[in-house]
């Protein structure tokens, strides 16, 4: 091979490192869905983009998010998370004193067990266990998102694992008696899938 051919290549491949770089950089693998979206922000971010919304709507969602925000800093640590469902802020959160403050904002409180930090934590387990499991079940879950409706977490699984995924953690508990929640994976994110 000359190398001409050589270096013609070479942005090609710096290319493909890039995009691969990318993917990982914006969370490849933390997908979500709807009720298991990460923040308020998040979930009113992909629905202004997903559907064209009337200024009124748009407003609406900025009241949202303004409204979560300070949630966010009036809880503190008791605030685990928030997220927009039937045009509606819910706000989860483990200190049963703090749900008047939520509906007193105007949002729909939910009182959950584990706190944001324990439900990452969660997710970091769930990672080694899956690490340490044998093949097909240790390449058999693709995302791993917190699921603020049941106070848990929520692993989209290869549907052809999924009995044996399911079994194995209600077998071992990796993360105690912190909810999990399966759905069907679409498969691992690839650079062909986002475009």
């Amino acid at each position: 091979m000359n190398s001409n051919a050589r270096t013609s290549r070479t942005p090609i491949m710096l290319a493909s490192t890039a995009a691969m770089a990318a993917l990982l950089l914006t969370g490849c693998g933390q997908g979500t869905d709807p009720g298991t979206q990460p923040s308020a922000s998040a979930t009113a971010s992909e629905s202004s983009q997903q559907t064209d919304n009337s200024s009124e709507n748009a407003v609406d969602q900025d009241t949202l998010l303004q409204t979560n925000d300070q949630l966010s800093e009036a809880l503190g640590d008791d605030y685990v998370q928030g997220w927009i469902k039937d045009g509606k802020l819910n706000v989860s959160t483990t200190s049963e004193e703090q749900l008047s403050t939520i509906e007193e904002a105007g949002a729909v409180g939910h009182l959950v067990q584990f706190s944001s930090e324990e439900l990452r934590s969660a997710i970091a387990e769930i990672m080694k266990w899956q690490s340490k499991q044998e093949n097909p079940v240790r390449n058999a879950i693709h995302a791993y998102t917190l699921n603020p409706e049941t106070g848990g977490i929520t692993l989209s699984v290869d549907k052809s694992q999924l009995e044996a995924v399911e079994k194995l953690i209600d077998d071992e508990k990796p993360i105690g008696e912190i909810p999990v929640d399966y759905k069907e994976s679409g498969g691992i994110m690839t650079p062909a899938a986002t475009q």
